[in-house]
Formats: structure tokens, C-alpha cells, sequence
């Protein structure tokens, strides 16, 4: 999940609009209630700070990359395809079209 949250935040202030976004979340009332506590400062008017804050963001380029933290896919192995060409080579029973 933490992940996610940071590939997103990395796309936000790739695109320059982190701001933006936050803002929206903060005005949907009902997510809002849903998801934050009453004491939550994105359920206070104090978001508007961290807004204000984010849109200074809004001014570099950032140029981040939001998959550094996934894991890189390696080629599926052919283990068994691997396993016969070297009982073949092995025992001199191929063919040189390997």
C-alpha cells in the first residue's frame, strides 16, 4: 500500500499537480468522513496549509521515477528446456540446431 501512495505522490510531482490533487481529496466531503477521523487535519480546515504548501512544489521539475521501488520482473526460466538440451549435450545426443 505504502508503495502505491509514494508511486503516486512521484506521478503528482512529476505532473505538477500534487496540489491539485490533494485539494480534491480534501473537498469530497464524503470520503472525508469515510476514511479520515474527526480529528484529522485533513478533516479540519488546516488542509488548506499543506495545500498551499504542496503548490510551492508545483514551481521544480521533478523528473522522479515511480516504479524505483518495484521489483524488477526477470524472464521467465525454462528450466526444464535448460534441464534436457544439458542431459543431451551430456550424453551426445543432440543435434547442432540447439
Amino acid at each position: 500500500m505504502d508503495v502505491k501512495l509514494r508511486s503516486l505522490v512521484c506521478i503528482g510531482l512529476n505532473e505538477q499537480v500534487l496540489h491539485l490533487w490533494f485539494e480534491v481529496l480534501c473537498s469530497c466531503i464524503p470520503v472525508v468522513q469515510k476514511w479520515y477521523h474527526p480529528w484529522s487535519f485533513i478533516n479540519s480546515p488546516g488542509w488548506v496549509q499543506i495545500k498551499c504548501e504542496l503548490r510551492l512544489l508545483a514551481q521544480f521539475a521533478f523528473n522522479l521515477n515511480p516504479e524505483w521501488e518495484l521489483p524488477v520482473k526477470k524472464e521467465p526460466s525454462q528450466p526444464l528446456k535448460e534441464g534436457v538440451r544439458d542431459m543431451l549435450v551430456k550424453h551426445h545426443l543432440f543435434s547442432w540446431d540447439l
